[in-house]
């Protein structure tokens, strides 16, 4: 998507700071900030977050990724959230389950219609 609807837009980044967080990795250049990776975290009905990842095509495979969801996990875990909840496209599995490796235990999964869902504790 290469312009986000100002409805998504508000939708993502209308955060409380407690039962929802919104990061974003940006570069500085010459002309401004670039936004290179956005994630976010709320908290459902559950108990557990559900998270939500993006890094900019170019910039993926460089750990950014990684450190973003390292630090939605901590901002999640310092709010008393220990169970998350991540989907994914079915194509991009082998990407979500890798990167969910690196800051937790995955301790649930399925799939229906293409999408994955997969739920997970915070790796201590």
């Amino acid at each position: 998507m290469p312009a986000l609807p100002d409805s998504l837009l508000r939708l993502i980044t209308c955060v409380d700071h407690r039962r929802q967080v919104a990061l974003v990795a940006e570069l500085d250049s010459k002309d401004g900030a670039e936004v290179v990776a956005f994630g976010n975290f709320a908290a459902n009905e559950e108990g557990a977050v559900e998270v939500a990842l993006v890094v900019g095509d170019e910039w993926q495979r460089q750990g950014i990724g990684t450190i973003l969801a390292t630090k939605m996990v901590q901002a999640a875990s310092a709010r008393g959230f220990d169970r998350f909840v991540a989907h994914s496209l079915w194509e991009n599995g082998t990407t979500i389950r890798k990167l969910i490796r690196h800051v937790g235990e995955i301790v649930s999964g399925s799939s229906r219609a293409g999408v994955l869902e997969l739920s997970f504790v915070r790796r201590h």
